[in-house]
């Protein structure tokens, strides 16, 4: 778990003062060198599996993922005219890869969990430098970048925009601990009854400690999301938005009553985004600009030159439909396709970057690296991640208690005893039985606590999603690898089935 602690915390906040690029390539380097370290441990402990099928490897949920993707970039090598550049760029794909499958299938959820947990630490750090350099304190032995005060808000990040993407991740995380918190000991549970037999000193304990995990996760919370407004990524705003309303309104369910917090959470969430352009005149300034540039049509403007990355791998896609470019090859032919757009006619945003290394949109620079096969592998992948996410929120199988038990904030689904096993008998086996105390039955809390993994799920899938269309998160090391943690999560479930 050490790797896996280090690939959590340090990354976010490494940097090089002296390297010509201190930020993106120390931390791909750090945050690859420490995912296999952490893979080592887990790939040791498959000493005990005394066979493996590949029906087995098959059935789980992050292989049938990674693994088309993963061979049809890897033909790349064949086809690609850029084989160094492929080779790079395979190098990261399939560290990734390896890191999806492996955290997935040797991971518990719960220390999954735990480790996302984590990611509030560093970020609520990230953040506080951030806002510092906004309101004119810089920290860093770095020079500020170029480009006015927006693009000066880096923090240990280096770029505006990989700081405020790697930020929406914690902000999703702090509403769903701080929406399960409530669930995590319900009376009538093993924790609740633990809490009753230690007397009143317990109970006041417990309530301190309560309460300062949520003074900690709103303050972590609030730090993040402050730090996005003040970067005035509106792509990271409306990504955070986006994941936000879908937590809720996954979380609060479909009833009238559900219906009626969601108008109220988004409400809510309306006043808060009024809050925080009211608040931050810079971002006020930007959105007005945007919404000049809408008007008028300029929707390069809007996009911030995207649709020059847009259009040249649409271009590549066309030109290479069945091999594409090769995996990483995007940058060597961005110049010769811009040449032949020119030559039909095609307007770029001119004052702007005259080059992109990479397309400013996953599915699109997938589609030119890749070709259709890679677009369809892709679009494969996706329907995997959307099932696995769908069992987040399902109800508990066939063969287990009415929903589980919740320990130390974590839903654990137990098996059922056989017909007429003794409570005594049951404990002796190790199956643990809720409590018949008076409150609160725990397979309601187990289901809300259900619920709210599967709004989590779809939450991050969906600002993930939003991320993915008008960026390129994945290939950011920063904000790659806490997606991967949280994609492992995700896959988890369909993982353990297989696994059992």
């Amino acid at each position: 778990m050490l790797p896996l602690w280090l690939l959590v915390v340090v990354p976010p906040l490494f940097f090089l003062p002296t390297a010509k690029d201190p930020f993106r390539l120390p931390k791909l380097l750090l945050a690859e060198w420490l995912a296999i370290a952490s893979l080592v441990p887990l790939a040791w402990a498959l000493r005990r599996v005394e066979a493996v099928h590949w029906r087995d490897l098959w059935r789980q949920a992050a292989i049938r993922a990674a693994l088309p993707l993963a061979a049809v970039a890897t033909a790349g090598l064949v086809t690609s005219s850029h084989p160094l550049h492929v080779r790079e760029g395979l190098a990261d794909l399939w560290i990734g890869a390896a890191c999806l499958v492996g955290w997935s299938a040797a991971l518990p959820a719960a220390r999954l969990e735990r480790l996302l947990a984590g990611l509030l630490w560093p970020a609520a750090a990230v953040a506080t430098i951030g806002i510092l350099q906004f309101h004119g304190m810089h920290l860093l032995a770095v020079a500020p970048s170029p480009g006015g005060t927006r693009y000066a808000v880096t923090s240990t990040a280096g770029n505006t925009g990989d700081l405020a993407a790697f930020l929406v991740l914690p902000c999703l995380i702090a509403q769903w601990r701080l929406a399960r918190g409530a669930v995590s000991a319900p009376r009538g549970s093993a924790a609740a009854a633990a809490t009753t037999a230690t007397g009143r000193g317990g109970e006041k304990e417990a309530g301190r400690g309560s309460r300062s995990r949520w003074i900690w996760l709103a303050a972590a919370l609030a730090l993040c999301a402050y730090a996005i407004a003040v970067t005035q990524t509106l792509a990271a705003l409306v990504a955070l938005l986006l994941g936000s309303l879908t937590f809720w309104a996954v979380t609060l369910g479909r009833g009238s009553r559900g219906l009626r917090w969601l108008a109220a959470a988004c409400v809510a969430a309306a006043i808060l985004a009024a809050g925080a352009v009211g608040a931050v005149p810079a971002l006020r300034g930007r959105v007005l600009e945007k919404l000049s540039q809408a008007r008028h049509g300029e929707w390069n403007h809007v996009l911030t030159g995207r649709l020059d990355g847009w259009r040249a791998a649409l271009w590549m896609l066309a030109r290479h439909p069945w091999a594409g470019v090769g995996q990483g090859a995007y940058r060597a032919e961005f110049v010769p396709a811009k040449l032949a757009l020119l030559d039909r006619g095609t307007a770029f945003l001119s004052g702007m970057q005259q080059n992109f290394a990479n397309a400013h949109s996953e599915p699109l620079e997938a589609g030119a690296d890749l070709g259709v096969p890679g677009l369809l592998a892709l679009a494969w992948a996706l329907a995997v991640v959307a099932s696995a996410a769908r069992r987040r929120g399902a109800p508990a199988v066939a063969g287990t208690s009415p929903g589980g038990v919740v320990v130390d904030g974590t839903t654990r689904a137990v098996a059922a005893p056989a017909p007429g096993t003794s409570r005594v008998a049951a404990a002796a086996a190790g199956t643990p039985r809720a409590s018949a105390g008076a409150g609160e039955p725990a397979d309601g809390a187990a289901s809300r606590a259900r619920r709210a993994g599967g709004a989590f799920a779809a939450a991050g899938l969906a600002a993930l999603g939003l991320l993915c269309l008008v960026d390129f998160p994945f290939r950011v090391a920063l904000v790659a690898f806490p997606a991967l943690l949280f994609l492992a999560w995700v896959l988890r479930p369909a993982a353990a089935e297989a696994a059992a």
